[in-house]
């Protein structure tokens, strides 16, 4: 089994190997130290003689019985022999003699760590699942109270990672990248700890400076395309998949893609792609691909077509609950809430833990007229988590719409926003509280940063222009509500805004 990726030991073999060798031949076993079978096992060696300059080291060994160094020095040969059990033994017993010698530690943090990505015993009775842990143990020991080679520091990262130690796994990595940054997969290393570890910003930085570098790396612009997925980036999601695709033939991102251009707001160039996608396989297409064409059509005002799509993924995968979830949507979106309860309703019996349900649930409830049913469906997640954001905001947004109960919902929505600040649907529904307050100051701030980080919402413009017109800034009303007109047209009254922007447009021309 070859370890060579993971055990990197750089053997530096000794100039005057010739003239040891010359000394061999006049030198008696009897008067031979201990450091002359050392030199003459790396001279063996590097003759190709392996076996030979095995029984060099165990000869210093037999002569200076408690030497860590020799043993080390044979667990380096084993090594890289990939005799991994004998190195490993033979490196165990040198750190018995002295737990901090730097290369017996290394030679075990390596084996351990190469086996550890393979999942697989390295002795009989051996479990894996603690060779990260075993492996961390000795680099570190290696690794010593300065700074380590990079080969180190990259094995280090990478375990820190693989055991979830995220922040630990930061600093290795990024001294890896510093030093090397054209090394691409230093990068895509560090981009997933910074990623795992909150700090996305960080994470998006580092690969884009990694693809300055080497601007042909298919895993770094996929990486990349997920990280602005995360921070709801969507156009640049989908140029960075479409640039993925072109390094990658092989690789279908065309659903990917897809996804980030309907959340853009190009649904069209979505069903473009997503047609291309069906046709491999017409007669049974992928079920993610039909629960996205349901939601291009839906976006593209297609009611019909979308309720068809969804009834299809329903009757070829009827155990996909994406075909409930499809058919939800339409309900909403052609304002047939009764139905959408129903559907939504199957979906919490076949889905209990996926809260998102929940969140369409109550809403669909709402709509209905079952505001008390809305509400208790919301209180019942706060109850279970009373940090879930998306239940402080569906239900303060839910007594905003109302005009009800408004102190109540700006405090539900204060919590929500100091969970996630930068969350620009929890700013809007801030924002419109304290609209319908009337605290136009303290409206201000949150809707603008609303509107400025999600321009195609049509939701969140409109408000932002009701803001504006009550402001008399009439300028910025018109141009507010002409953006929610373009933008995605999810959950307004198209006739009411145009209505409103009349409004503002005569008064601007007084």
């Amino acid at each position: 089994m070859r370890l060579l990726i993971f055990i990197i030991i750089i053997v530096v073999l000794i100039a005057h190997a010739p003239a040891m060798a010359a000394q061999s031949k006049q030198t008696s076993a009897s008067d031979a130290t201990p450091g002359y079978y050392f030199l003459l096992g790396r001279h063996l060696e590097s003759k190709g003689k392996i076996d030979e300059a095995i029984a060099a080291h165990r000869r210093a060994i037999e002569l200076e019985p408690e030497s860590a160094e020799l043993r080390a020095e044979l667990a380096g040969l084993y090594a890289r022999q990939d005799r991994a059990v004998e190195a490993l033994e033979t490196a165990e017993a040198a750190t018995k003699r002295d737990p901090a010698n730097r290369e017996a530690n290394r030679i075990l943090g390596s084996i351990y760590a190469a086996f550890a990505d393979q999942k697989q015993p390295i002795r009989r009775g051996d479990d894996p699942s603690q060779y990260a842990t075993r492996a961390i143990a000795s680099l570190e020991k290696a690794r010593g109270a300065g700074a380590a080679d990079l080969s180190l520091e990259l094995m280090l990262g990478r375990l820190y990672l693989l055991t979830s130690s995220f922040d630990k796994a930061i600093p290795p990595l990024q001294r890896v990248f510093e030093e090397q940054p054209s090394y691409t997969e230093a990068a895509i290393l560090l981009s997933s700890a910074l990623r795992s570890a909150g700090r996305l910003a960080d994470a998006t930085t580092t690969l884009e400076a990694a693809l300055a570098e080497n601007p042909r790396s298919y895993r770094a612009y996929l990486q990349l395309g997920e990280l602005y997925d995360d921070q709801r980036r969507w156009k640049d999601a989908a140029a960075a998949y479409a640039r993925a695709q072109t390094l990658n033939l092989r690789a279908d991102l065309g659903a990917r893609r897809a996804a980030a251009l309907i959340n853009a707001g190009d649904p069209a160039q979505a069903m473009t792609l997503l047609q291309t996608t069906m046709k491999r396989n017409p007669e049974r297409p992928d079920p993610a691909v039909l629960y996205l064409v349901a939601h291009a059509q839906r976006a593209l005002k297609d009611l019909d077509a979308a309720a068809a799509t969804a009834g299809t993924l329903r009757k070829l995968y009827p155990d996909d609950i994406r075909g409930l979830y499809a058919m939800a949507a339409v309900y909403n979106s052609k304002e047939q809430y009764a139905e959408a309860v129903g559907v939504l309703k199957d979906l919490i019996a076949r889905a209990p833990d996926d809260q998102t349900i929940v969140y369409q649930y109550a809403h669909a409830l709402d709509k209905s007229g079952r505001a008390a049913d809305a509400e208790s469906a919301l209180r019942g997640l706060l109850d279970r988590d009373p940090q879930d954001a998306n239940a402080l905001n569906s239900l303060g947004y839910m007594f905003a719409e109302r005009g009800e109960r408004l102190d109540e919902a700006v405090e539900l929505l204060q919590r929500a926003v100091k969970i996630e600040p930068d969350n620009p649907s929890f700013l809007d529904s801030l924002g419109w509280a304290y609209f319908r307050q009337g605290k136009l100051d303290l409206a201000d701030g949150p809707l603008a940063q609303a509107a400025a980080k999600e321009p195609d919402n049509s939701v969140i413009q409109d408000h932002l222009g009701d803001l504006r017109f009550r402001q008399k800034r009439f300028a910025d009303a018109i141009a507010a509500w002409e953006r929610s007109l373009a933008g995605d047209g999810d959950s307004i009254d198209r006739s009411a805004v145009e209505k409103k922007l009349r409004d503002a447009q005569s008064r601007v021309k007084k």
